[in-house]
């Protein structure tokens, strides 16, 4: 049985992101340092890690339609990170509850994106990552089966 991995809005039928094993989470690790327990359960591996549930977050740029960032020169792929509103990044705020900033004078008590999803123009946190079997998929008629695999996003078992 396969297990469907998308980030979208909860009322939508399309996943915004196909989720695969290099996503990564809001606790700054990707999905393959995950356990995949259960469609509920998928708590972070590496050690201290305080993160229960895995949240996507976007890595790149291109995810969030920035895509001008990488013409620029100075521009370095590997230090972009997601932006709360408080102008800290995603890794400077708390990987659970409502991800509150964790930087010494900050008063945000909770994380909220500087940027808007590219599929949908919606903010991060109007999101959700989702881990759906087919059967629940077909009965929110979202894509399933050969059809809805993608190339990522579906992993063959719990």
């Amino acid at each position: 049985m396969g297990l469907y991995i998308g980030w979208r809005c909860p009322h939508y039928l399309w996943d915004c992101f196909r989720i695969g094993d290099e996503s990564k989470c809001f606790c700054g690790h990707l999905l393959r340092e995950h356990q995949i327990v259960s469609d509920i359960s998928v708590p972070c591996n590496v050690n201290q890690c305080r993160c229960l549930m895995f949240c996507f977050i976007p890595s790149r740029p291109e995810e969030v339609g920035q895509f001008w960032l990488r013409r620029r020169a100075s521009f370095d792929p590997k230090a972009w990170r997601a932006q709360c509103r408080c102008k800290h990044n995603h890794e400077d705020h708390a990987a659970t509850g409502s991800h509150p900033c964790r930087v010494k004078g900050c008063c945000c008590n909770c994380f909220e994106s500087n940027f808007l999803c590219a599929a949908c123009d919606r903010r991060w946190e109007e999101h959700q990552t989702f881990f759906e079997t087919e059967e629940t998929r077909r009965r929110g008629g979202r894509p399933h089966g050969e059809g809805g695999n993608l190339g990522q996003g579906v992993i063959q078992s719990l």
